[in-house]
């Protein structure tokens, strides 16, 4: 059986000790999604902050065709 999903939406996960020394408007990039940068924000290091336990996600949404761009940070 197949199961189809649709969606423009990928979530990359981001491992808390690779970006312990993030700072406000440093910048994260996907290797191999082209246009895909997102610069680190006050809100985001103050969300993360305050939940220690929550695993961190970058959001790529797909614009078109081999085209993608970050859309925000999320925390599960």
């Amino acid at each position: 059986m197949t199961y189809q999903l649709n969606g423009n939406n990928l979530l990359f996960v981001l491992n808390r000790t690779e970006i312990i020394d993030i700072s406000t408007d440093d910048v994260i990039s996907v290797d191999g999604f082209p246009g895909v940068s997102y610069a680190w924000t006050n809100h985001d290091a103050e969300f993360v902050e305050n939940n220690p336990d929550d695993e961190i996600y970058l959001q790529v949404e797909r614009v078109g065709d081999n085209q993608y761009r970050a859309t925000g940070i999320l925390l599960k």
